[in-house]
């Protein structure tokens, strides 16, 4: 059984908005780890949200009672993976369109 990568879909904030245009809600299920990009530049503080009923109600992503933050030129993992929908939220309109780069790893 060996560990791989793939990539899945981005999560994009667009200009002027403060959430992601789309979450992911497929190929998490099998997911070790999430691995999430942040941009080059953002304007405000962004946010991981999460979901369990598959996209329905979203809430911060939280470790040791803080919320799990991406920063501009940072990545960030999330393992284990306990969560079936993934977006990020900005804490006001970003300045400009802003892609965040997501992988998974997984075993086979």
């Amino acid at each position: 059984m060996g560990q791989h990568l793939a990539n899945l879909p981005s999560l994009v904030i667009a200009n002027g908005a403060s959430t992601t245009t789309t979450p992911i809600t497929a190929g998490l299920d099998d997911a070790d780890s999430i691995t999430i990009q942040g941009p080059a530049a953002l304007t405000n503080v962004v946010t991981v949200n999460i979901s369990t009923d598959g996209g329905t109600t979203y809430s911060d992503l939280g470790s040791g009672g803080v919320d799990v933050v991406v920063t501009a030129g940072n990545s960030l993992n999330i393992s284990p993976v306990a969560f079936n929908a993934l977006k990020v939220t900005s804490s006001g309109n970003e300045g400009a369109a802003r892609t965040f780069l997501v992988s998974k790893s997984f075993r086979v």
